[in-house]
């Protein structure tokens, strides 16, 4: 009996230690170590085509990383340019085309306000008084909402001026840490392993294996999800007739991959402000893309995820909370990774957290 409460609270014990070690690396550590841990990850995925320049063609290792590296970056660099360049061509143009897009806006806006007054009128003498001063609070709050966005946006670019010497920095830190790396990957590997005790080593090496095939197929699933999404609305846009729909679909499909958020972020409001407008055919037909994407979202994502957490929907949306409350955003996708990590470290009997 004492045996199994010492190895129980050595199980507390290390998980809290998991747990505590996870949020002072994601909150101090992380946003200094990520150039150097991102062109750990090139150099190992260079590893294969680098050891078969150099044992197959005979040439230098450091001739094959600096070619394999490169040609990595610059599909990177590609890429991203030509994401950009289409994203922004497509938002200029939507920009453009915004005055003429929300030109009904001041007629919805007067509908709802007739209907509130038109609640407010037929609302009990006690409650009107208070109906009208939430009303008057609300309409100064809305109208305050330009300059809160102005103001808002130009922080985020001084900020983004600011630090846009050191982002170049850590760019420049990913390409040449990717290729010193690269040259000397062998070495900085066993290095790494020496770190390691031999006793954890194995552990180590089977929570790795276990860890990356798990993400990798939560990946790959969440990249399908994303892009059966992204093909419905792109359709359903161009059925319904909206303009710029393909960015627009891409954007939604973006947001409906976040946690906690849906489609239904987008194309409910949409569909409410098209109802309010006058627009009834497109309202209805944003709702029921909205009930096809999330139908089919329903049924793909048992199959295509599974149970890859190896967690209850409860814990991980307690896991993603606690994250996005301590680390912000990038905590909601961290956190419910370290629980399946300790759920699968207990699950092996590494630790003992729980039964």
């Amino acid at each position: 009996m004492e045996a199994g409460v010492k190895k129980a609270a050595r199980g507390a014990l290390y998980g809290a230690a998991a747990v505590l070690g996870t949020l002072l690396f994601v909150k101090y550590l992380l946003p200094a170590l990520w150039p150097f841990l991102l062109a750990f990850l090139t150099a190992a995925l260079c590893e294969p085509a680098v050891e078969f320049f150099s044992e197959k063609c005979h040439l230098r290792r450091g001739i094959a990383s600096a070619f394999c590296v490169l040609t990595v970056l610059s599909s990177l660099v590609g890429f991203f340019l030509l994401v950009v360049v289409r994203l922004v061509d497509e938002a200029a143009g939507l920009l453009e085309a915004l005055p003429r897009l929300t030109a009904g806006l001041p007629q919805v806006l007067e509908r709802l306000e007739a209907a509130f007054r038109h609640v407010i009128a037929s609302a009990p003498e006690g409650v009107r008084a208070y109906m009208e001063d939430a009303a008057k609070a609300a309409g100064e709050r809305a109208a305050q909402i330009p300059a809160r966005l102005s103001e808002w946006a130009l922080s985020k670019l001084r900020t983004a001026a600011v630090g846009a010497p050191g982002t170049v920095l850590a760019v420049a830190t990913y390409g040449i840490g990717s290729f010193f790396i690269s040259s000397g990957f062998p070495s900085v590997k066993a290095f790494l392993a020496r770190q390691v005790p031999d006793g954890m080593r194995k552990t180590a090496h089977s929570v790795k294996e276990d860890l990356l095939d798990s993400l990798g197929r939560w990946l790959r699933a969440e990249a399908a999800l994303v892009g059966i999404t992204f093909v419905q609305l792109t359709a359903a846009f161009t059925v319904l007739g909206v303009e710029y729909g393909a960015v627009i679909a891409l954007l939604t499909a973006l947001i409906d991959a976040l946690p906690v958020f849906g489609t239904g972020a987008v194309l409910l409001p949409w569909a409410a402000a098209s109802l309010l407008g006058g627009d009834t055919a497109r309202a209805w037909g944003l709702l029921i893309t909205y009930l096809i994407v999330t139908l089919v979202r329903q049924c793909l994502e048992p199959k295509l995820i599974g149970d890859q957490f190896g967690v209850s929907p409860a814990a991980a949306l307690l896991a993603m909370y606690a994250g996005f409350r301590l680390c912000g955003v990038a905590g909601m996708v961290l956190f419910p990774f370290g629980l399946m990590l300790l759920n699968q470290m207990n699950t092996k009997g590494y630790i003992k957290l729980w039964k």
